[in-house]
């Protein structure tokens, strides 16, 4: 499974990041400083971080200098709209530079580009209990194999990709048909 940790000092913001992330299959943790961050990556090492720059202790400008050696792709999300700043960023190694205010939508959109570029997405979508296989093209429902059609397969994977999202039938019909 994808791990990302989110670095934002704002705890209405962090819990946003992190619950939209888990939502979609990925498993996501919270932290609110750098300090908070060295101790996670103490652990385990992620996929990817999505970093604010101003942070208490250490900003992300200092945090990226730090990361950039693990080879962890990094996404900033910060409220820091000048050009100078997202042009710093980008320069010293992050991936990509999203400004505050966003939408989940566009954040989880820029999270699977890096992830398809550094080749860390997703093999398996888990949702409740049930594990699609994207590679394998197989599913298992609390571990028994399910036997699906190409066609319902395929419909899977979006529903599970786009999870408490009303689809148009439209939208359906053009993805799979």
């Amino acid at each position: 499974m994808v791990v990302i940790i989110c670095v934002e000092d704002e705890q209405n913001i962090c819990e946003l990041e992190v619950y939209t992330l888990q939502s979609v299959g990925m498993e996501a943790e919270g932290c609110a400083s750098g300090k908070e961050l060295f101790a996670l990556l103490e652990q385990h090492i992620p996929e990817l971080i999505v970093l604010d720059i101003m942070l208490p202790g250490f900003d992300g400008y200092d945090l990226l200098a730090y990361i950039r050696p693990m080879n962890i792709p990094v996404i900033f999300l910060t409220a820091k709209s000048d050009l100078n700043d997202r042009v710093k960023g980008l320069k010293l190694g992050a991936e990509d530079y999203i400004v505050k205010p966003f939408e989940m939508v566009e954040v989880i959109a820029r999270i699977e580009v890096v992830l398809r570029r550094y080749h860390k997405s997703q093999g398996v979508l888990h949702l409740l209990d049930i594990d699609v296989d994207l590679d394998a093209r197989e599913v298992l429902q609390n571990g028994v194999r399910v036997d699906l059609t190409r066609k319902e397969f395929d419909l899977l994977v979006i529903f599970c990709q786009n999870p408490n999202t009303a689809l148009f039938r439209e939208t359906l019909f053009e993805k799979i048909w």
